[in-house]
């Protein structure tokens, strides 16, 4: 997993390229985790990722609801490989509607709706 990172004020956007699996998932919760700390909203880019695993979903999922908690915005930006709207179908995340515990409307896993 490659990741780049660009802040602009209170945004920062985290590119991710490559592999999202267990392998790295304790860099990705890392990279959510200080960028939640530091920046009120935040884009991730997953246009070059080439696999992702349910390990990446979770965290994604985590770090989305405590933005929530925190008064912030994480938003997925619109251009998804396959591969990742694959692996949200196959681990049973595809939405219609946010889930219950959301207080600002949007969900990671509702394309468009972030």
């Amino acid at each position: 997993m490659e990741l780049q990172v660009e802040q602009s004020g209170d945004i920062e956007r985290l590119t991710f390229s490559g592999e999202l699996t267990i392998q790295h998932s304790d860099k990705l919760r890392v990279s959510l985790m200080r960028t939640l700390d530091n920046v009120n909203h935040v884009f991730i880019n997953l246009e070059n990722v080439t696999s992702v695993d349910l390990s990446c979903l979770q965290l994604l999922c985590s770090a989305c609801h405590s933005s929530q908690k925190l008064n912030k915005l994480l938003t997925i930006t619109d251009k998804r490989p396959e591969i990742f709207k694959k692996a949200i179908e196959d681990a049973g995340y595809s939405r219609h509607i946010v889930c219950a515990s959301t207080t600002n409307k949007s969900c990671l896993w509702i394309e468009n709706g972030n």
